[in-house]
């Protein structure tokens, strides 16, 4: 009794400390192991199994593999394709959400909201939709999304890896039976609510064009064959094409792109950015650099190219970049074959990589080929998860759709020690026998009515994933729920999927989900945003998840 005492006040502390935001998670769950090991609520090697725990090495393994499909540029292609012609928010809901969904349920969400946030930019620019209409809608819809499988987010991973320990199997696809009909209700409330709640009108403010950019087209850019106004590349705020040159010769700005052609634009210093990381100019797998001109430089900006490592991509002129002097000190947009062509170049004071390599759509099929052997493997049992998705990971980088340093920067060790030491946390629960306290006390609460533990388990999951992070609600609540299964003679593998879709619900604070943070400011929503837009939302996919879990846990055993 005392021990689960004290793991109940370790717990609460902790806790309290990851939602104030004045003490980092990492930091607050490794003091609480500590205390749990010098209290002998556990062993050292129970409190560290999170790093050795094979939903970790999963979870770590699906991020490389996410890193190496959006590195293609395929997610990103989809969605402008998706945007394009577009009028209202709501078209746009409609066309991104399902297929976005989709996605999101075979890979990890976080980078695949990071990749929407600049088509959501962007459509606000070209069409006038504000960005606030979007981003938060599919932010919490791919949320919803990644809920239905076992790869599709962290918390199914830890659930399903703590369940097996306790002999309850969780396969790929346990999930869909009540996370694919909630996220479906969940997308229609997103779709009308939206327009509601999120009504905005975007200040498009004229900018300056003062950056000439000069953009090759290779023979694998999706733009080839198409017009530059029909892919959304003619005009925004931040930029407009003024000349599409072909073998030095200018053609008629609504020509179809060919391979070679060069696409020249007034752009802001934000537009010379955007231009670059789109995937539809097929460019070479380059950096972008901001590179200061030499002090001893009295030339153009044309002969920084002197060297063939080294293309100029934009300078702040309205000449061409042969007849634009190259003043010292001045700053101008290259690309080069490395860090040492900059370094050895004559002409280049100091350099800055200012954004990473485009995507590469030629390894595509290679990537996606990739994926759904990881999805197929894991769906048929054919070895172990972690193990078919570390294959994956190292596929990725053997096929040369992924560097070593690319594969190794998509590990985002923060979260990954996060939901380590979440699982600690778990251990704790269980060791102490506080599991067992908190199961007998649902129990007693609802009466043995199966309806009313449904209830509970479902809001009293929803506020804790609503106030801490959603490994740490995954990890105190799997051996709660397992618990209360076998006392109640209800199918543990389902009441576990009940616990996983509501840890899905992340919808009151911003700070519960790490789409949320990424979409908060590009979005510029408050605390009152998501609050007003995520009641409604919570409201109706808690009645959905009660309504599709209990027939399935009081009559499916």
């Amino acid at each position: 009794m005392m021990q689960a005492l004290l793991t109940a006040l370790i717990l609460v502390v902790t806790l309290a400390a990851m939602t104030s935001g004045k003490v980092p998670a990492v930091l607050a769950l490794m003091i609480a192991l500590i205390l749990g090991g010098a209290l002998g609520i556990a062993t050292t090697s129970q409190l560290f199994s999170g790093l050795s725990n094979g939903g970790v090495i999963t979870i770590a393994a699906m991020l490389v593999i996410a890193k190496g499909i959006l590195a293609t540029g395929v997610v990103s292609l989809v969605t402008y394709r998706l945007l394009d012609g577009v009028r209202s928010s709501g078209q746009a809901l409609v066309r991104l959400i399902p297929p976005v969904g989709v996605i999101s349920s075979l890979i990890n969400t976080t980078p695949l909201v990071a990749m929407l946030i600049p088509a959501a930019k962007e459509l606000q620019q070209r069409s006038g939709i504000p960005a606030k209409s979007v981003l938060l809608p599919v932010a919490h819809a791919t949320t919803l999304a990644g809920s239905m499988t076992l790869i599709g987010t962290s918390s199914n991973l830890i659930i399903a890896g703590m369940a097996q320990q306790e002999g309850v199997q969780l396969s790929m696809f346990s999930f869909v039976p009540i996370a694919a009909p909630v996220a479906v209700i969940g997308w229609i409330v997103i779709i009308v609510s939206a327009r509601f709640l999120l009504k905005s009108k975007p200040k498009l403010r004229k900018k300056e064009l003062r950056w000439r950019v000069e953009i090759p087209v290779e023979g694998k850019a999706t733009s080839v064959g198409r017009a530059a106004a029909d892919i959304g590349m003619a005009q925004t705020v931040e930029y407009q094409l003024i000349q599409i040159r072909r073998w030095g010769t200018p053609v008629d700005l609504g020509s179809l792109i060919e391979d070679g052609d060069i696409l020249i634009y007034r752009a802001t210093e934000a537009g010379v950015r955007m231009l670059w990381k789109s995937s539809r100019f097929g460019l070479a797998p380059h950096h972008l650099f901001a590179a200061t001109v030499a002090a001893d430089n009295s030339g153009s900006v044309g002969d920084l190219m002197a060297d063939e490592d080294l293309v100029v991509v934009a300078a702040e002129t309205s000449k061409r970049f042969r007849d634009t002097p190259a003043q010292p000190g001045s700053t101008v947009y290259v690309s080069a074959a490395s860090r040492q062509a900059l370094n050895d170049h004559p002409l280049v004071g100091l350099w800055q990589n200012v954004a990473g390599k485009v995507p590469q759509p030629g390894k595509t099929r290679v990537a996606l080929a990739i994926l759904i052997a990881v999805i197929v493997a894991a769906s048929f049992g054919m070895a172990p998860v972690e193990l078919v998705a570390s294959a994956g990971a190292v596929a990725m980088v053997v096929s040369g759709v992924l560097t070593p340093r690319s594969a190794v920067r998509a590990l985002d060790w923060n979260i990954l020690a996060i939901i380590a030491g979440s699982i600690g946390l778990g251990v704790m629960v269980v060791e102490s026998g506080l599991g067992g306290y908190l199961s007998d006390g649902i129990v007693k609460l609802s009466a043995g009515n199966v309806p009313v533990m449904i209830a509970v388990i479902a809001i009293g999951t929803t506020l804790l994933t609503n106030v801490v992070t959603n490994a740490a609600a995954a990890s105190i609540l799997t051996p709660v729920a397992i618990a209360i299964a076998h006392t109640m003679g209800l199918n543990p593998a389902m009441l576990l999927v009940l616990v996983a879709t509501c840890i899905s619900f992340t919808f009151l604070n911003p700070y519960s989900h790490q789409s949320n943070l990424m979409v908060r400011e590009p979005g510029r929503y408050s605390t009152k945003d998501f609050v007003r837009f995520g009641i409604p939302l919570t409201v109706v996919s808690l009645l959905a998840a009660f309504a599709v879990a209990w027939p399935i846990l009081e009559f499916g055993n």
